[in-house]
């Protein structure tokens, strides 16, 4: 085996590593995420220039969580460029 495959070998190891420690964060935050989501039951009233939308504060914790995540797949900034 010559050196060049054994650090591929070695490089593959360590993505692999890290990317299934950034899938177990991602989990836990979104565990996180959702039981805080769940937990607020109680109705919350929103209300934007002359328009006013009531509706238990879970459903709006939901939608500011589903609008950061689309916001966060339209602009991947922050992501790696693929090689």
């Amino acid at each position: 085996m010559s050196k060049t495959e054994n650090t591929a070998d070695r490089t593959a190891d360590s993505n692999a590593k890290s990317n299934g420690a950034k899938a177990i964060v991602a989990i836990i935050i979104a565990i996180a995420a959702l039981s805080f989501v769940f937990s607020n039951v109680a109705p919350a009233t929103l209300r934007f220039l002359f328009l006013e939308f009531t509706m238990p504060a879970w459903g709006w914790f939901l939608a500011v969580l589903a609008a950061g995540v689309v916001i966060g797949s339209l602009f991947p900034w922050f992501r790696p460029r693929k090689k």
